[in-house]
């Protein structure tokens, strides 16, 4: 009944408010009617992170063939003594349906783990699972066409994503659910999917030759052919006149195409909007960058109807320390804005931010109540936090301003520090700890922590440099041709200039140097430099300008490469920015 309830409240539901449950399973052999599970691990995905795991070894009652041994790492040894799955059958089924949300199985060639699943329980005495699967093979063989093999490893080295062990049930979980992540933003971002219903659809939809219009599609004035495999932005008009709906696209020839080759599983509210096209016009931008912004500027203009304020699925958490105040506190946020606060971010999961938190709340005396402004008395009582050691009770002068603020930029250095008193070596010690007492669990989960502050130590003077909107500059590739750039330069959070640069202006001794006596400007001498660059300028901040400076800091995050972004400081040399402008 209780599963039953779980389907009956999917359809229609906002992809947003799902949870994707994403599974793998290791094995005896392949036969889920012959063959037992020998370990499994499952994670739970919300908004494109991981919020709760669960992971076990299972006792499968018979004995591990060699290969397997030799494929997973799991040993007869290790599952000697571990529970069978009768005995964990229920722990399986109160994690998978512990929230009040609707459930989507998930997992790389699912129907597999899916099967295993299913006959464990049977064995058990317990009714199959039937909520909906979502399969990260499925979606692979759709949105990377291109990708020679859509295996897990393959998905893993497109994307960039890590994984300690292979075939092992925690891990390869972990990397479907980034993998499934990834393509649930592209189909939110991209292809305007809003449900649950049109995602699991997708899946089956027909992988489409893009060679010959659909009949239906005849009459609308639009010639597929002549379309530019360029980024652009593009406008949906209707028998009125009016435009109706603006996109854009990495590549308008393949996403036009999208629409109008075949309508075969499109998303509802796509359907709806096709059958009022008429006319499709575009124009074609140096960048995808230059396609979002242009994209949200002509929606704010038009305001077409069928356009509607989705919000990113993927949302980063960061950490948030509103230093512009007396008395700072320490947050998890997921948006950044220019506030004068220090942001330390984006983590890949809540879970590194969690436990980064609770370090600090052990470790240093920041307050915790929720006043935003704290006016200090000496009429106030301390709270339990200062009873436990964890507040220095600035709020009746226990502890001074100046006081609370080294306590503070204790913080700061425990964050980005990579000596002894860093975060780093504090978790790394904490890891090989738990690796000594055989808690390989915990030891797994603080090495994923690990993984995770890396990543963001190395991303932290840029995100500082975006939210404090000092100066930088962006070199954002061309899609259609991978030795063209859009250049932007940002002089305190705004667009100064973009230009492109190709091969052909590189060889252009003039071009060359009007760029260089524009990036001296602006960087380097003049009034602007002196009056403008390097200062905070946070109140001269428009709503508009906030919104562009979200959309550029948000595609920064998603394409980071050192190579591909620059920050300006005083010590930067105008030949420094030239040669970073050339480099391939």
């Amino acid at each position: 009944m209780q599963n039953a309830q779980k389907i009956l409240t999917l359809s229609g539901k906002s992809i947003h408010d799902t949870v994707f449950t994403v599974f793998d399973v290791e094995t005896t052999g392949l036969s889920a009617e012959r063959c037992r599970m020998t370990e499994i691990g499952i994670v739970k995905l919300r908004g494109g992170e991981i919020i709760d795991e669960f992971e076990t070894l299972i006792n499968p009652g018979e004995f591990i063939p060699p290969g397997i041994t030799q494929l997973t790492g799991i040993t007869n040894e290790m599952v000697y003594g571990k529970p069978k799955f009768g005995e964990l059958a229920q722990n399986v089924l109160g994690f998978i349906f512990s929230d009040d949300l609707p459930v989507v199985l998930g997992g790389h060639n699912v129907r597999f783990d899916y099967s295993f699943l299913n006959s464990s329980l049977q064995r058990e005495g317990y009714n199959k699972i039937s909520v909906p699967a979502l399969c990260t093979a499925r979606l692979a063989r759709r949105l990377n066409k291109k990708l020679p093999s859509k295996s897990l490893d393959s998905l893993k080295r497109y994307f960039g994503i890590y994984s300690r062990r292979k075939h092992r049930a925690m891990d390869d979980a972990k990397a479907a659910a980034h993998i499934l992540s990834h393509f649930i933003e592209m189909l939110v971002n991209e292809y305007e999917y809003e449900t649950i219903d049109d995602i699991l659809s997708f899946q089956y939809r027909k992988i489409y030759d893009d060679t010959k219009t659909s009949t239906r599609f005849k009459n609308i004035k639009i010639d597929l052919k002549s379309v530019p495999k360029s980024p652009g932005i593009y406008y949906m008009y209707n028998r009125k006149g009016e435009i109706i709906y603006i996109g854009k696209a990495k590549n308008l020839k393949e996403r036009l195409g999208s629409y109008f080759y075949h309508n075969t599983s499109h998303s509802s509210k796509v359907r709806k909007l096709i059958r009022y096209v008429y006319k499709v016009e575009w124009e074609t931008t140096g960048s995808e960058l230059s396609a979002l912004l242009a994209e949200s500027r002509m929606i704010k203009t038009h305001k077409p109807r069928f356009n509607s304020a989705i919000k990113s699925y993927r949302k980063f958490p960061f950490i948030k320390i509103d230093i512009q105040r007396s008395y700072p506190r320490i947050q998890k946020v997921y948006e950044i804005i220019p506030d004068g606060a220090k942001y330390y971010g984006p983590f890949a999961s809540s879970f590194t931010v969690n436990t980064l938190i609770e370090k600090i709340n052990k470790l240093y005396k920041l307050r915790k109540c929720d006043d935003i402004n704290l006016k200090p008395s000496k009429k106030h009582s301390t709270c339990m936090y200062y009873e436990i050691g964890q507040c220095g009770a600035p709020c009746n002068y226990t502890i001074s301003q100046n006081e609370y603020r080294k306590e503070v930029n204790q913080v700061d250095k425990f964050l980005i520090s990579d000596t002894n008193e860093g975060a780093l070596k504090y978790l790394e010690s904490e890891m090989n700890n738990a690796a000594e007492e055989m808690n390989f669990e915990n030891a797994s989960y603080l090495r994923d922590n690990i993984t995770d502050l890396k990543k963001v130590m190395l991303n932290i003077e840029l995100t500082n440099s975006i939210v404090e909107l000092q100066n930088y500059i962006i070199k954002c590739r061309n899609e259609s041709d991978e030795n063209v750039y859009e250049i932007f330069l940002m002089v305190n959070g705004k667009t100064a200039k973009t230009f492109l640069m190709n091969s052909e202006i590189k060889n252009d001794t003039q071009t060359m140097e009007n760029i260089k006596e524009e990036i001296n400007c602006l960087y380097f001498s003049g009034t602007l430099f002196r009056d403008y660059v390097f200062s905070k300028a946070y109140h001269k901040f428009k709503i508009d300008e906030i919104d562009t400076l979200k959309i550029i800091s948000n595609w920064v995050y998603r394409n980071y490469k050192p190579s591909r972004i620059m920050k300006m400081t005083v010590k930067t040399k105008l030949e420094d920015v030239m040669k970073f402008l050339i480099k391939k």
